[in-house]
């Protein structure tokens, strides 16, 4: 009980910084107490590890990274003598060797739903690094990014891709208008049949009705000379006996 109460009471009298200290003990780089704010380059010293290598690492795990991780799509790739970089913001030159125009819809009418479909996913991707871009751009730059080549160059992401939904809708609206006719032409047949067959059975009844009476007739003039060759062999008989 008395070694406990001693320990509270001393640890009472502690300054908050010793503490602190004594209280860390798993931290390998203690706060320092001292009042001269650290430059950057001791900050980016006791950051990375003794032995770390150079390239895409985390310095404070020592992990590599996945080279074809799908983040590095946000980044613009490019390879100088052999070593691949990725740049968050490009400079005025290049921006302006890259820009072109926009696609045309008489272009696009061309494609496949394929081609379209990748198209799309293309230019979303290229709206989505330029968006990286005018977010760093705006940070380096104050917000000061209207009338940038970053801004003309997504609106040309934005006309291209309205474009292609334009080409799409057009495809569906005459999809949908054929289909309308195809079953307009159906229904015009198949009343057409349908009259054609209610013509056919009003003669068929009456041809079936006028050729019974000729039947009748053939018969009775058949039954009428019988009976009249009856009647002569027995007269003629009747004469010779």
């Amino acid at each position: 009980m008395l070694p406990s109460i001693s320990v509270r009471t001393f640890s009472s009298l502690l300054p908050l910084s010793l503490r602190a200290r004594t209280l860390a003990t798993h931290a390998t780089n203690l706060p320092s107490t001292s009042s001269k704010a650290p430059s950057e380059a001791e900050i980016a010293a006791a950051q990375t590890p003794e032995g770390a290598q150079e390239g895409a690492l985390r310095p404070h795990l020592n992990i590599p990274v996945n080279p074809n991780h799908g983040l590095y799509a946000f980044f613009r790739k490019t390879e100088k003598d052999g070593v691949v970089s990725y740049e968050s913001l490009d400079t005025p030159n290049a921006l302006s060797y890259r820009s072109g125009r926009s696609w045309v819809a008489a272009e696009l009418r061309r494609k496949s739903f394929k081609d379209l479909h990748t198209l799309w996913y293309v230019l979303l991707r290229e709206r989505n690094l330029i968006a990286s871009q005018m977010e760093e751009a705006r940070r380096v730059l104050g917000g000061k990014i209207a009338g940038t080549p970053l801004s003309k160059q997504a609106f040309k992401c934005r006309k291209s891709m309205a474009r292609i939904k334009y080409v799409i809708q057009e495809r569906r609206l005459a999809y949908e208008g054929a289909v309308k006719l195809f079953a307009q032409q159906q229904e015009k047949q198949l009343a057409k049949v349908q009259g054609t067959k209610a013509i056919k059975e009003p003669s068929g009844s009456a041809e079936a009705a006028g050729g019974q009476p000729k039947v009748d007739e053939a018969q009775s003039a058949a039954n009428l000379a019988a009976s009249g060759l009856f009647e002569t062999v027995s007269q003629g008989a009747a004469r010779r006996a």
